[in-house]
C-alpha cells in the first residue's frame, strides 16, 4: 500500500439549500492550493456545524479514497462528485478501507497522524446531494473513509506521500472490518 494525497480540502459551515430547506453544514469542502497547517483538531480554516458528532480529537480530519467518487456517482446515476464532497479533508489514492488499519501511524507532510475509525455516513450526505440513497450506498459498500487523530501538528499539501511510521497492533482490524462489525457483519 502506498497512500498519497490527491487533494486537501477545508470548509466552514454555511447554509446549503436542500429539498427540506436550508441546512447548516460544512460537509462540502473546497480544495486548498499549497501547504496548509494541520492542527490537533482540524486543518487551518476547516470547521464543523455539528460539534456533537464532529470535530473531536479522534476525528480531527477525514480521509476518503478518490476511487470511490466515480464509482458512487455511476452506481447512483449522478454527476461526478468533486473531492471534498463528503466532508473529506484528504482525498487519497493507494489505499482504502480494506488496507488501512486502526492504529496505524503515518507521517504526512510534517504532521504525524493516527488512523482511528471509519467515518459514519449520515443523512446530511443525502440532504446536501439530493439523493436519498447516498449514505445507504456508502454504508452498504463499506466506502466510508476514515478519521485521523493528529499526534504531531504540521504542514500538509496535495501530493504528500503517507509514510507508515508505526504499524497497527497485532490483530488490529482494518477500517472495513470495524465498519462490518458495527453494522452487525452484514
Amino acid at each position: 500500500m502506498s497512500l498519497r494525497t490527491v487533494s486537501v480540502q477545508v470548509g466552514q459551515p454555511t447554509d446549503r439549500p436542500t429539498a427540506e430547506g436550508p441546512l447548516r453544514t460544512a460537509m462540502v469542502k473546497d480544495r486548498v492550493a499549497g501547504p496548509i497547517q494541520l492542527g490537533t483538531r482540524a486543518l487551518e480554516g476547516d470547521g464543523c456545524a455539528n460539534l456533537k458528532y464532529h470535530g473531536h480529537e479522534d476525528q480531527a480530519s477525514c480521509v476518503y479514497p478518490a476511487e470511490h467518487f466515480p464509482r458512487l456517482a455511476e452506481a447512483l446515476s449522478l454527476p461526478p462528485f468533486p473531492h471534498g464532497a463528503f466532508g473529506d479533508n484528504f482525498t487519497v489514492t493507494g489505499g482504502d478501507e480494506q488496507s488501512v488499519r486502526v492504529g496505524e501511524v503515518y507521517r504526512v507532510g510534517t504532521a504525524l497522524v493516527e488512523v482511528t475509525k471509519p467515518r459514519e455516513p449520515c443523512s446530511t450526505l443525502n440532504a446536501v446531494w439530493g439523493c436519498a440513497q447516498l449514505a445507504a450506498q456508502i454504508g452498504r459498500r463499506g466506502w466510508t473513509g476514515w478519521y485521523l487523530r493528529v499526534l504531531e501538528p504540521g504542514t500538509v499539501q496535495e501530493g504528500d506521500a503517507w509514510t507508515l511510521e508505526r504499524a497497527a497492533a497485532e490483530g488490529a482490524p482494518s477500517i472495513a472490518e470495524v465498519w462490518q462489525s458495527k453494522r452487525g457483519g452484514s
